[in-house]
């Protein structure tokens, strides 16, 4: 490249594959990247699964006091992701980068996971080591999940790609429910009803492995930061988010819905089929069927995500799920008929649960252009803290609602306490896909606004070099790759003439990619 290196801004692929090679080498990347929420997905999610039930109905708290319990959980996740988000600062400050902290963590966050699991073995059932075990479990997953969901922003900076790792991203968390449907909810009732702890123990050892195996493969495998185009260094970046932001407050409520409503649905699955329908066999279908619906819906809205954008497909989801939800209700009284529900419900969830990290890497650029700073790992932070926290204080309520009812574990219970779990799992739900489909209406951001969006912000780091003394990027040098392409920019990339980089810079309307 003539005139020397170019700045450390900009990443350019140097080497002689073809395009074809190229592409295929980063989406690679992106599914190494994304095999990191198989891992996730197996603890948290089996956790969030079946933790409540293990607390009632295994350790025999009552459901206040297991309620209280993930009440202070999620105190702890409001702490937690920011104190990792300040770690994972300070540690970009001395070299180490997000996929360095991903491996680091792994170890200690799979033990307190396996510990978990153990507890009822162990005759562990005093409240205050209770407290502490799920304490360190969701302190220990904190220091992973910041950095490998902020490591998103720096995998690809193409709006289409980000949509495409949204789908992987969900594809194995997908794989993760299925593992979580055939054998850890099966063994949790299974040890409920024939105290089976020790197998319920060696089970959570395996799951723990596999964590820990998944994660660090992940980190070796990925890359962060390869072909992007506009890269951030680690001095910009901070937890001090600009709160009053119409994008940052949209992706807050966002957080909201996708951690206290939507999952109510999963939650109460296990009490809906063993205390409404009256068939706790059919619970493991349910988680069946809902699995392999979101399995289709993985497939469908990511083969979209080149033509519709982020927030049109996501309302799309919301509308399916809803209609699955007033469907499981009508069909409350033929049992056979509640596995077509759930796979519907799943396929139309997929969507919701997918797209909001897409949506979060883009917001990082919109959030830069309006403030001049990237604040990646603390948005990527505090969304998690809001959906993590939100998600227990989901947890709490339920168990809150259920005790206020007269909820007696392993009885028949009464027509106001069925009443009461079929308004949580599928009122909250329902409302939750309701409010996302109008919080969509409100997002403006699709492909080509972003592509025009991440054009500016490199023709201003651009000019912010060239005052700085840096070699500014000349038109007559790769720029960035078309919208549609894969989110690398390397060999067969465009070069932007001075006409189009005008163009670019006349239609650049980034202060209204968010009018909520």
């Amino acid at each position: 490249m003539r005139g020397g290196p170019a700045p450390p801004a900009f990443h350019f692929c140097t080497d002689n594959r073809a395009p074809d090679v190229v592409r295929k080498f980063t989406e690679g990347r992106m599914l190494a990247y994304a095999s990191g929420n198989f891992g996730k997905a197996l603890v948290f999610s089996g956790a969030d699964l079946t933790i409540l039930f293990l607390l009632t109905d295994l350790l025999g708290l009552s459901a206040m006091a297991a309620g209280s319990l993930m009440l202070f959980a999620l105190c702890g996740d409001l702490v937690f992701d920011l104190v990792a988000a300040r770690l994972v600062i300070r540690l970009r400050h001395a070299g180490k980068g997000y996929r360095w902290m991903v491996a680091a963590a792994a170890i200690p966050c799979g033990l307190a996971f396996a510990l978990l699991y153990a507890m009822p073995a162990l005759g562990m059932r005093e409240i205050w080591a209770l407290a502490l075990a799920l304490l360190v479990f969701r302190g220990a997953y904190a220091v992973i999940d910041v950095p490998h969901n902020a490591l998103m922003a720096q995998i690809t900076s193409d709006s289409r790609a980000r949509g495409r790792v949204s789908g992987y991203r969900l594809m194995f968390s997908t794989a993760a429910a299925l593992a979580l449907a055939t054998i850890l909810t099966p063994l949790v009732q299974q040890a409920g009803s024939e105290q089976a702890f020790d197998r319920l123990a060696i089970t959570g050892m395996i799951a723990g492995m596999v964590f820990i195996v998944t994660m660090i493969l992940c980190a070796l495998t990925s890359n962060d930061g390869a072909g992007r185009p506009i890269a951030d260094t680690p001095c910009e970046d901070g937890i001090a988010i600009p709160l009053g932001d119409p994008m940052v407050m949209a992706m807050a409520l966002l957080g909201l819905l996708t951690g206290f409503f939507v999952p109510a649905f999963a939650r109460t699955l296990l009490y809906i089929g063993s205390y409404v329908v009256a068939r706790p066999e059919l619970v493991p279908g349910l988680l069946l069927a809902l699995t392999f619906g979101q399995f289709a819906g993985v497939l469908l809205w990511t083969a979209l995500t080149g033509r519709f954008s982020k927030s049109a497909l996501l309302a799309m989801g919301g509308g399916a799920g809803a209609i699955g939800l007033i469907l499981f209700a009508l069909c409350l009284p033929w049992p056979a008929a509640l596995i077509g529900c759930a796979a519907l419900i799943g396929f139309g969830l997929a969507s919701v649960y997918m797209l909001p990290w897409g949506l979060l890497a883009d917001a990082v650029d919109v959030v830069a252009w309006r403030h001049g700073r990237r604040f990646e790992t603390g948005m990527f932070a505090g969304y998690l803290v809001v959906v993590k926290a939100s998600g227990a204080a989901s947890a709490a309520a339920i168990g809150w609602v259920l005790d206020g009812l007269g909820y007696v574990p392993g009885q028949a219970q009464a027509p106001a306490v069925q009443a009461g779990i079929i308004a949580l799992g599928l009122g909250l739900p329902l409302i939750g896909c309701l409010s996302a489909i109008l919080l969509m209406r409100r997002f403006d951001l699709g492909h080509a606004r972003h592509a025009r969006l991440i054009a500016g912000l490199a023709r201003r780091r651009a000019r912010r070099d060239a005052q700085s003394g840096a070699e500014p990027v000349s038109g007559l040098k790769r720029g960035l790759a078309k919208s549609s392409g894969d989110g690398s920019t390397g060999a067969g990339g465009l070069a932007l003439s001075a006409q189009a980089r005008q163009s670019i810079s006349r239609s650049m309307v980034a202060p209204a990619v968010a009018r909520s």
